[in-house]
């Protein structure tokens, strides 16, 4: 015959599921708890390493060089034998990029300033075909190339990297337009990651539109 157990046994029993109920509790509480400990940490260290990566420089160091394709000339200023005259910059950038993350450098202008009024920005050359002649016959031709494969003067530097590119920068007037253009400086600009305008100075100009060309830099300067 089946005994009904006790008021004592039913009490032991009871007790007994509590702390058995507890014990489970407590162990999906600490399962969960971990959980979020374990993402936070790796929330944590995901943030510590962005701001690691982005650690560093992007230096720009330029030289004003040759022009390509024009037997040796420099830069500076010329004039047409019809009267229209013209400011030649050749330029070789050199992107130092010293982070761990990709750097980009957008559309990277060149600006005439008169004291601190624009005067013209100039024109991003991206291609020159140069026709050589002997007499009336054509001895040679030859195509020169600026900026990316593309013509682009806009830059893509990968970490830690240094990337060389080659610009070259023109303005032309007519000569009856000299004293609406007069400027005594060249700032260089370029938009970066947070299409943010950086403004750099890069030359001083004295008698603007004076038939000169300037030695090239020997050494290189830099954005600052």
């Amino acid at each position: 015959m089946r005994r009904e157990p006790s008021w004592e046994e039913r009490c032991g029993m009871d007790i007994e599921c509590t702390c058995m109920s507890d014990s489970v509790s407590t162990e999906i509480l600490m399962l969960v708890l971990g959980a979020v400990l374990g993402l936070l940490a790796s929330l944590f260290t995901m943030i510590i390493q962005r701001v690691l990566d982005k650690k560093g420089k992007l230096n720009v160091f330029y030289q004003f060089s040759h022009q390509k394709g024009m037997g040796g000339a420099t830069w500076g200023f010329d004039e047409n034998p019809d009267g229209r005259k013209y400011f030649v910059i050749p330029i070789v950038f050199e992107f130092q990029n010293t982070s761990n993350t990709t750097r980009v450098i957008r559309d990277v202008r060149v600006y005439l300033y008169d004291g601190k009024k624009i005067v013209a920005k100039m024109k991003q050359m991206d291609y020159l075909h140069i026709t050589h002649r002997k007499g009336n016959s054509v001895s040679g031709e030859e195509d020169y190339y600026f900026g990316t494969d593309k013509g682009s003067y806009s830059f893509v530097i990968p970490p830690r990297s240094i990337q060389r590119q080659e610009c070259e920068y023109m303005y032309a007037i007519n000569a009856s337009e000299i004293s609406d253009n007069k400027f005594d400086r060249v700032k260089a600009c370029y938009f970066d990651e947070r299409n943010k305008a950086r403004y750099f100075e890069i030359r001083r100009i004295d008698n603007c539109w004076e038939n000169k060309m300037y030695p090239i830099d020997e050494e290189w300067q830099v954005f600052k």
